[in-house]
This record gives structure tokens, C-alpha cells and sequence, in this order.
């Protein structure tokens, strides 16, 4: 397997991580979003190494994410606690929103961008906190050329618990469900590439092979589930001129399952596939990896921090503007570039793994040991601690 580089300007494995004051994170802690579950993973991670926790939920929508009994404990013990004096302070959510607390010893900004540059509001919001922690090597490169001055960015890789990824797990029933069955997970947007998807899956198989698309989808666009529907029919129709009753079987999941629920889906799914144009991590790539699932993937952005062709199934892609479309869903898209999947190659990624199947199981079972070895709570919670340490001492260094 190629060598991986360093997630980090620190290397945890090198010392048991040293001791750090207490930490107090802003985030929208109970909302669906990937904000929210990747920092939920996070104060997980810290509250098992025994850092001093406190919590400030942020609201962000009206949905609220069904979380395990114990998890949900675990955060509102932490949002019902008060930041201590001195607590290192972390705002996970958009540059915006970052508040700088005169009272904390560091001020950090957690966030991510998926295009190739920042809106440029982000820019100087970045600059006023003491450090920016960005998921990947590509956000540390597109901040710094937005002009977040690099000696701040430091990068904090994504966590996973592979505990509740069981490959052995019971699949969740799918009605419609055939012998072969991709899943793709993602909010309903072009961004993420489902124009792409069903171009691919639907003019690559025909309406008699044993295989289905399961597409578990939501709209944080407030596009409800009618219209996501009507959209793909018109797609297919108009577009791919096909009718709906001549194509493979596609399947609508649109029910909130909680987090932990989530697995058994994975383990309904013989491959998981997301034709994204732009990623700042792309947790359920992650989550499809760690379940063992043969992961197909656009090869830009965040996402390519874990993703590679020993572990994957990278798409060919080129960067190109993002269409007037694009960016009348983001606004802050506008004048950005992001990368276009190639529907061709991927058409020839997805045939290879229905075809190949036992090649592909075991490349899922590469990825699932990778992303175990690289991303445990136990190694991205030391790169936090080591790099709360190392901040310090930089600062003790200079009174």
C-alpha cells in the first residue's frame, strides 16, 4: 500500500499526547449536518482521553438528529457545563460565526470549503482567530491561496469509532432491494454530482440485471421528497431520454435514521458511490469505508485525504466553473471552480465492481483497516491534544 503523508505538521504517534487545559467547542451539536456529526465524533474522542469538555450547542435548523441514548448523555453533560477560564476555545461552524473570546488561551476556527477557493468573507474572519483547523492537505492549500495566512492553518483530520461499524451487522430491509445494490448518501444538491450518478448507473445497466441504486437522500434547499422525485424523472426523461418504467431500479430513502442506525444501511449496499464535485471531507465515504463497502469517489478535494486507488474506486474528474445552476444553489459558489466527474469512467468503475465483486470486497476490506489505523478517536484525539500542546508552548516561548 502507498505511504500515506502526515495528516498533520504533528505526528501523535511519535509521543503519548501531553496534557492540555480544558476545551470548549461551539457547534451545532444536535443538528443532521456534517458540521454537527463530525464534531459530535470529536468531543466524543476528547471526553474518552479524559480532556475537561464543555459544550456550546449552536442552532442551526429546525431538524434535530436522533443520536444513541449514551451519546446524547455524553453531549448535553457537555453543553450543561460552563467554560472554564482559560478553556481553549473552538467555533466548528462557518467563518461567520466565529466568536473570539479575549478570556480563552487559544481561539480556534474548525471549518472546510469544497470549491477551489474561499467566499471572501471567510478570509478575514479566519485571520482574526489564533489558529484555523482545516480536515485536509486541499483546505490547507485552497485557504492559504484565498489568503488565510498559513502559519494558522493546521490540519485536524475527521474521527470515526469503528465500534459501531460492524460489517457483521444485520442489513437494514430496502423494499425494492436486488441482488446487487449501490447506495450513494448525500443533501440533495448538484454539488454533489447526482445529475452524474444517474447519467452513469442509468445508461451503464439495463432494467433486467439484478441491481438497484438506493439513493438516501435529504434537502437542506427545503426541497421536499415530491420534488426530489419529480426532478429525477424529469432528469431521466427530458435529459437521458429514457422513460422511468425502461430503467434500473432507483430507491428513494428519505427517513432520518439515527447515526448509529446508519451502519445497517451501509450493510445493505454491495457498493457505496458518490460522484461528488467538491468535498471538504465527505464523511459518508468515511462511513461506507469503515463498513467495508467498496467506495467509489471523485479524485478532488477533501475526500482524497482518505481516499486513494489502493483503499478506492477514484472518478477522473476536471476542474471546471461552477455553472450559473451550481451557484444559484450557493451563492458563495459563484466565480468558483469544482471539479466535473467523468460519467464515462465512472459507468466503468461501477460495471467493474457488479462484475468483480470478490476483488471488490477486498479492496472494502483494505479500506475498512485504513481508515481504522489512520482515523480512531485515539489517533485524531492526540493530534488535537499535541497540537494544543504545541500551541502553547509556542506562545509560553514568546512572552
Amino acid at each position: 500500500m502507498t505511504e500515506q503523508p502526515e495528516l498533520s505538521i504533528l505526528n501523535p504517534m511519535h509521543s503519548a499526547a501531553k496534557e492540555v487545559g480544558a476545551i470548549h467547542w461551539r457547534a451545532p451539536l444536535f443538528d443532521p449536518s456534517g458540521y454537527a456529526e463530525e464534531a459530535r465524533h470529536f468531543l466524543l474522542a476528547l471526553d474518552e482521553r479524559g480532556i475537561t469538555l464543555s459544550a456550546e450547542s449552536i442552532r442551526w435548523s429546525d431538524r434535530k438528529s436522533a443520536l444513541r441514548a449514551s451519546d446524547e448523555s455524553r453531549l448535553l453533560r457537555m453543553a450543561g457545563t460552563a467554560p472554564r477560564p482559560g478553556a481553549v476555545l473552538v467555533n466548528h461552524i462557518f467563518p461567520p460565526h466565529f466568536v473570539r473570546r479575549g478570556d480563552a488561551s487559544i481561539n480556534v476556527g474548525r471549518t472546510m470549503f469544497e470549491t477551489d477557493r474561499l467566499p471572501e468573507s471567510w478570509v478575514s474572519c479566519c485571520n482574526e482567530m489564533d489558529q484555523i483547523w482545516v480536515p485536509s492537505e486541499f483546505n490547507r492549500e485552497t485557504f492559504a491561496r484565498a489568503g488565510v495566512r498559513r502559519e494558522k492553518l493546521v490540519v485536524v483530520p475527521g474521527a470515526i469509532n469503528l465500534e459501531g461499524y460492524d460489517p457483521k451487522l444485520q442489513p437494514m430491509e430496502i423494499e425494492g432491494a436486488r441482488g446487487f445494490n449501490f447506495l450513494s448518501v448525500f443533501d440533495w444538491s448538484l454539488r454533489k454530482g447526482w445529475d452524474v450518478l444517474l447519467r452513469a448507473f442509468v445508461e451503464e445497466f439495463s432494467p433486467d440485471e439484478d441491481v438497484a441504486l438506493i439513493i438516501k437522500t435529504h434537502s437542506s434547499l427545503g426541497y421536499g421528497m415530491d420534488t426530489i422525485e419529480q426532478e429525477i424523472v424529469q432528469f431521466i426523461g427530458r435529459t437521458l431520454g429514457k422513460e422511468m418504467d425502461r430503467t434500473p431500479e432507483i430507491i428513494l430513502q428519505d427517513t432520518n435514521l439515527p447515526a448509529h442506525r446508519m451502519p445497517s444501511l451501509y450493510r445493505a449496499a454491495d457498493c457505496f458511490v458518490l460522484p461528488t464535485r467538491g468535498e471538504g471531507w465527505g464523511r459518508p465515504y468515511m462511513e461506507a469505508m469503515a463498513m467495508g463497502l467498496p467506495t467509489i469517489g471523485t479524485n478532488w478535494s477533501g475526500n482524497t485525504a482518505f481516499m486513494n486507488a489502493e483503499n478506492s474506486y477514484l472518478i477522473n474528474c476536471e476542474l471546471v466553473d461552477v455553472p450559473e445552476p451550481g451557484w444559484r444553489e450557493a451563492a458563495t459558489f459563484r466565480g468558483h471552480r469544482w471539479a466535473e466527474p467523468d460519467s464515462t469512467h465512472l459507468r466503468i468503475l461501477m460495471r467493474r465492481i457488479f462484475s468483480g465483486r470478490d476483488s471488490a470486497n477486498h479492496k472494502g476490506r483494505a479500506a475498512r483497516e485504513d481508515i481504522g489505523k489512520r482515523f480512531s478517536y485515539d489517533r485524531v484525539s492526540s493530534i488535537i491534544t499535541e497540537t494544543i500542546s504545541a500551541a502553547a508552548e509556542r506562545t509560553l516561548a514568546a512572552a
